[in-house]
């Protein structure tokens, strides 16, 4: 028998050949299911051929759907749950309108094409009617869509994803020779849509649940710290100001800025931190403004989060109303601290108004400065330790709130086990009776820091001083008025900072027996469910389609912000002023010709020419796609891309512009980078690429979370990687003949990558172009008007805490809790137009920095005067929040018992209210500044300024028994 070869024999059988239907389904271009149907006669087979064409459409724009489901997952996933939620149901309700909106775009493209078709031609091709009608659709939609993003923030990412629709399906629709084709597109490209966004709800439901309340427990929890640290960096402050020489202080720097010039780092060197014309200023000064900052930034944040967190619902143990009244008294406790960290900037002031920092001319004026020096070293030495035993009880308080809270972990050991003495440990059942007996200490020890003053000023005071009525404030006037002048100065200013770290302990004292009632009546026992109350949902409502003040929405999809619009709605005052040509309509005719001229006024409106700045943006990619020469061309190179990419990108002004511009790029430059890495490092083997793929979403993600300012950077490197390497992984399920099908090469990964960064590097700058051309917004110009609606906010501010001022001195502003009176209106209305205040000077803020990368042409921007002018409009909000915060005391609803007040506290109140403590003249003239920024227009001429009132003088003159300083401890 002949030998047999035995690789011969274990060679695989040959492959059957392909059925005759395969055969056919493949020479077509056809599924089998859609074969079968037209071969039952169940459809043409035309109509067959165009279905299945369509479905390779739709199956290689379906990557724009994963796109979405990219985007989603990454930015909306990561939101708390409510605001997910209301995200997620505008972009589904987008998503249904594009494509009701576009559906009926695509039945009259296709009507163009069948109506000027010749008989006997076929429908497929180029058809110019056809190509108008989606220009003309997409122009349309574009431009209302961005007109409503750039009206209200709230709908930023419904309009993304609706432009990202429209602009798929009008440069698609082009090929589409019947509806058939359309409907089935249609049907694909909204399935893939709404797939996205299914992944994006179960993430953040199941995968990464996060609630809006545990969001802000932890804000909160870092809002007290903050509060906390601001007081020990104040304490660092005072001390390091024991011993400061300013003219020693100043030879330094100059010393250090002389030997950065002679090395030759002049360029390189990093702008030296204080300024040679602060003399006062410390590492710990500086220390206090980083703090000040991030406590002013957290405090914004906050305002925006704990109103979703009150519309959630959600399983915990503090309810709705608890997160207001929490909310409310950390405000309270915001607004001393931070008006202490204004006695920094009050001696720095002084101090280069009086030349601290240089020896005086004569011998006399160096006497004067040495001794004004010699007082800031005692009187922060008579501070510094009270202070110091202050600030540590302050602390065991906040610690104490948040431990009974459950924000922070407690205690291993037994809180009560813990204390001794008189000294509980935070957490302890005992903590709040000592606490409110150091506040009580506090308040009363103020007669010991005006002795100790006194006798550094050689000031002899009888050990009955404070206790005696039978020395008359005439034994110990100081007739220079030069010197009592200067002494009252330090006086005030020692009570000013006793004054502020009492009411912040107070405020504390207060946070501290509202947790532990709540403790006590039993709401930390357990979790429960919690509905938010039919009011607040119905708030809820009408603010999603309303104005809300939309800066802070908590996502850090908010740093890719581009609509350019309002941070702050700052009114209907405001942003709606009366015509002075026409007067308010009479008849029903009248009110149809206002309604009339709305359509005008909007499109002479900001939106209405954002929103055209978008088209033409749009429109100078797209019109190649409606060209015949270039239509092929647009689809097959993929031009899409930079269509998408201005939908995204385009912003209102030139330096956000620019940013965001360099970001992007760097962010694809990265991801085609990171593309090569994955595919190729496994040589294109599917397994490896996901793992590898997964890695790179990881380190991504890390730069996502721990560095938000880079969040454009992260989410393109992230969505073209996935759009690449899925790309890839898609032409090997499919093949290389469906995924060609609809006229698209497929690329290998080292050419697709570089058409990726190709097409996102034009879609960019088309959209800078657009932006600066024909004219740029820049961030100056939104500066200056951001400043001018700033000072009208201040006017307001101001106007209501003077009548918040007067009302309580007179008596008349009622009970706060009670709604109806003066004092709840005047509250509510104060508490708006702060937080409003606060939100826009971080908008300040930003526009600042913003600022720096617009393209300058001429002169330079006065940056250096904007950033005083910033920085007059926080003082000017700080000290008028300080007023209405020291008017609590002369509040009778305020104390327990009224007939408690003293008969020196009842004088003082009823000689404060014949006097104007106030005067209109300075709300007057904050709204002329406010008007004079906004448009640009010069102040008018011969302005009085409002002079200082002078009001110790004047009390000094009536009576001067009133500001005697044996009424300290009645203050």
């Amino acid at each position: 028998m002949p030998s047999q070869d035995p690789q011969a024999s274990e060679q695989p059988p040959e492959p059957k050949p392909p059925s005759k239907l395969k055969q056919l389904w493949t020479k077509l271009g056809l599924d089998p299911m859609t074969l079968k149907l037209m071969l039952k006669g169940s459809i043409p087979p035309t109509i067959a051929i165009a279905m299945y064409q369509s479905q390779a459409v739709a199956a290689q724009y379906s990557t724009i759907g994963f796109l979405v489901a990219i985007t989603s997952i990454l930015g909306f996933a990561i939101m708390p749950r409510g605001k997910f939620l209301q995200t997620m149901s505008l972009n589904i309700l987008a998503t249904g309108l594009a494509a009701a909106v576009n559906l009926l775009a695509l039945y009259c493209v296709t009507q163009a094409r069948l109506h000027t078709t010749p008989a006997g031609h076929s429908l497929s091709g180029y058809n110019s009617s056809a190509s108008v009608v989606c220009a003309v659709w997409l122009c349309v939609q574009i431009f209302s869509v961005n007109a409503l993003r750039a009206a209200r923030p709230q709908f930023q990412f419904p309009a993304i994803i609706y432009s990202i629709f429209a602009s798929v399906t009008c440069t698609t629709a082009v090929q589409f020779p019947n509806m058939a084709a359309a409907i089935s597109f249609m049907q694909k490209l909204l399935e893939a849509f709404l797939t996205g966004f299914a992944l994006a709800t179960g993430t953040n439901l199941f995968i990464f649940p996060t609630s809006a309340r545990s969001v802000v427990f932890k804000e909160m929890t870092g809002y007290l710290m903050c509060l906390s640290g601001m007081l020990k960096a104040q304490t660092a402050y005072m001390q390091s100001m024991e011993t400061i020489d300013p003219i020693a202080l100043r030879h330094q720097r100059e010393e250090e800025q002389r030997e950065s010039e002679q090395d030759g780092t002049k360029k390189k060197a990093r702008k030296p931190a204080v300024p040679l014309s602060s003399p006062l200023a410390t590492p710990a000064s500086l220390k206090l403004k980083e703090l000040l900052v991030k406590t002013v930034e957290l405090h914004t944040k906050l305002h925006g989060d704990v109103t979703p967190a009150k519309r959630e619902f959600a399983i915990g143990k503090l309810e709705s109303h608890d997160l207001t009244e929490l909310w409310k008294m950390l405000r309270m406790v915001f607004i001393p601290v931070t008006g202490l960290s204004a006695s920094m900037d009050l001696i720095q002031r002084l101090a280069a108004d009086l030349h601290w920092a240089d020896k005086g001319s004569t011998e006399q004026d160096e006497q004067i400065r040495h001794e004004a020096v010699e007082n800031l070293h005692f009187l922060m030495k008579e501070l510094h330790t009270p202070f110091a035993h202050r600030t540590a009880s302050i602390d065991a308080a906040i610690m104490h709130v948040l431990i009974t809270l459950e924000l922070v972990p407690a205690p291993k050991k037994s809180a009560d086990e813990e204390s001794k003495g008189d000294q509980p440990v935070p957490g302890s059942s005992t903590f709040a009776e000592t606490y409110q007996k150091q506040v009580n200490d506090f308040y009363h020890s103020k007669s010991i820091t005006l002795s100790d003053w006194c006798k550094e000023h050689d000031i002899d005071l009888p050990h009955d001083f404070f206790d005696s009525t039978f020395i008359k404030p005439e034994h110990l006037l100081i007739r220079d008025e030069h010197k009592r002048e200067r002494y009252q100065r330090q006086l005030f200013f020692t009570l000013y900072l006793e004054y502020l770290s009492w009411r912040a302990g107070s405020a504390v004292l207060d946070l501290v027996l509202w947790a532990d009632k709540r403790k006590q009546e039993g709401a930390l026992k357990r979790n429960k469910l919690i509905f938010p109350g039919s009011k607040t949902l119905y708030k809820w409502f009408w603010a999603v389609f309303g104005r809300e003040d939309f800066s802070n929405d908590g996502s850090y999809l908010a740093e890719m912000d581009s609509g350019g619009s309002e941070a702050t709605y700052l009114g209907e005052d405001f942003m709606r002023r009366k015509d002075p040509e026409h007067l308010p309509p009479r008849n029903a005719f009248e009110r149809v010709g206002e309604s009339v001229r709305k359509l005008p006024r909007f499109f002479r409106s900001d939106e209405s020419a954002f929103g055209f700045r978008v088209v033409c943006a749009t429109m100078t990619i797209a019109i190649t796609c409606y060209l015949e020469a270039s239509q092929a061309w647009f689809l097959r190179q993929r031009l899409l891309w930079a269509m998408i990419m201005v939908a995204i990108s385009m912003s209102r002004t030139a330096g956000q512009s620019t940013f965001n511009f360099s970001l992007r790029i760097f962010g694809t430059l990265v991801a085609m980078l990171g593309s090569y890495i994955i595919w190729y490092i496994v040589d294109g083997h599917a397994a490896g690429a996901i793992v590898f793929l997964w890695l790179w979403i990881c380190c991504a993600y890390y730069v996502v979370l721990k560095f938000p300012k880079l969040i454009i950077v992260a989410i393109l490197s992230l969505v073209t990687a996935v759009l690449i390497i899925g790309y890839e992984l898609q032409v090997q399920v499919l093949g290389v003949k469906v995924s060609e099908s609809n006229g698209q090469p497929a690329y290998p990964t080292y050419e697709l990558a570089p058409y990726r960064l190709a097409c996102v590097a034009g879609g960019l700058l088309v959209a800078f172009i657009w932006t600066i051309f024909p004219f740029p917004i820049s961030e100056s110009t939104e500066l200056r008007k951001d400043i001018g609606a700033s000072l009208y906010l201040r006017s307001n501010f101001y106007s209501i805490v003077h009548e918040t001022v007067r009302a309580r001195i007179t008596g008349t502003d009622g009970d706060v809790k009670v709604k109806g009176t003066h004092a709840y209106h005047l509250e509510k209305a104060r508490d708006a137009v702060f937080s409003k205040s606060m939100l826009l000077l971080n908008h300040l803020k930003t526009n600042s920095q913003f600022s720096k990368f617009q393209l300058r042409v001429g002169g330079r921007f006065p940056a250096a005067e904007y950033e005083g002018l910033i920085e007059s409009c926080q003082r000017v909000l700080q000290y008028t929040a300080l007023m209405s915060h020291a008017s609590l005391t002369f509040s009778t609803h305020n104390k327990a018992n009224a007939t408690e007040e003293s008969q020196w506290a009842r004088d003082f109140r009823q000689l404060v209210s014949q006097t104007s403590t106030t005067s209109h003249k300075v709300t007057s003239l904050l709204a002329l500044l406010s008007t004079s920024m906004s448009y640009g227009q010069p102040l008018p001429p011969y302005l009085e300024m409002p002079q200082p009132f002078q009001f110790v003088k004047k009390v000094d003159s009536i009576d001067p028994d009133l500001l005697s300083i044996r009424h300290i401890a009645e203050i």
